[in-house]
């Protein structure tokens, strides 16, 4: 008898622990995931306030990757990583990204090394979100705005302008060269992770901009996305109370074939660092009382599962 999988089947195989059907699955494989939304119902009907003060634990998987998990405990992963499916820009991580559990996974923009929503188990999904969404004690806001489209720094990635043909700069750029700046409000704090988006947004975006808590940047030693000065002058710009830089070399989470640098240089001309172990960092409004810019850096210090 010819036995042929469908998704049921599929799905089926996976509960019954198939790895012969896994290896099979092409795009999402949430159907396979053994996690179940049972929490989500409990707290839809609960609800929450995200302004409401409380413990708010964010966790760095490297690169772009962090986990911020909500008093209610929510958990949100903004941009899992893969290495660049073409193969045209090598390969910038040793292993896959972990296949951990996550009530939301988020990505800022279409590129490799931000785009890997397939690997966390997550139950919802956002690529790329463009306005707001409300569960419970936790509100997530999508800018949309653009990519960085030229590079000052020390690897001239905007010359693939003339390699491949097509402008990384608006108003006709390809998808590619688009980018979110995602906020998510919880626990009383406002935190924004920045992508890979431009020094200056759409000047309509700064009213939401506004009053933040928390502002994770990419910021890294060859100035690969932003330069220190467009860094400094976001950071100027916004008055966060707390920074963290992101997409730098991440010793064991990320290879050198990335081209990418520690961000060691910049952190040690800040005012006030503070060095997180363990590569989680508890947060509460009350920390952050009277901080100005104050930097959390996690260094090599990441999760790995």
């Amino acid at each position: 008898m010819k036995v042929v999988f469908g998704a049921f089947g599929l799905g089926l195989c996976a509960m019954l622990a198939c790895p012969a059907a896994w290896g099979q699955i092409e795009g999402s494989r949430a159907f396979t995931f053994p996690e179940n939304n049972n929490q989500l119902i409990g707290l839809q009907s609960k609800g929450g306030n995200p302004k409401k003060d409380g413990a708010v634990k964010i966790e760095f998987f490297g690169h772009n990757a962090f986990k911020i998990t909500s008093p209610e405990k929510i958990t949100v992963l903004y941009d899992p990583w893969r290495n660049d499916p073409s193969g045209a820009w090598g390969k910038w991580f040793p292993h896959e990204f972990p296949e951990i559990p996550v009530d939301m996974v988020v990505s800022t923009h279409a590129h490799f090394d931000h785009d890997a929503v397939e690997r966390p188990h997550a139950l919802i999904v956002f690529e790329r979100l463009i306005g707001e969404f409300r569960l419970a004690d936790v509100q997530l806001i999508g800018l949309a705005d653009k990519h960085q489209c030229h590079s000052e720094g020390q690897q001239k990635w905007d010359q693939i302008t003339v390699e491949f043909h097509f402008s990384t700069c608006p108003p006709d750029n390809p998808l590619a060269f688009d980018n979110t700046i995602q906020i998510l409000e919880t626990g009383g704090l406002k935190i924004a992770v920045w992508g890979d988006n431009r020094p200056v947004p759409d000047m309509h975006l700064d009213r939401t901009l506004a009053d933040l808590d928390v502002l994770i940047l990419p910021i890294d030693g060859t100035e690969h996305i932003l330069t220190y000065r467009e860094v400094n002058a976001i950071i100027a710009k916004y008055h966060p109370k707390a920074v963290i830089p992101a997409h730098y070399l991440v010793k064991g989470a990320e290879s050198v074939l990335s081209g990418l640098k520690s961000a060691d240089e910049w952190v040690a001309a800040q005012h006030d660092v503070r060095r997180i172990r363990d590569g989680e960092l508890d947060l509460t409004p009350a920390d952050l009382r009277g901080a100005i810019a104050r930097v959390y850096y996690f260094g090599d210090d990441f999760k790995s599962k």
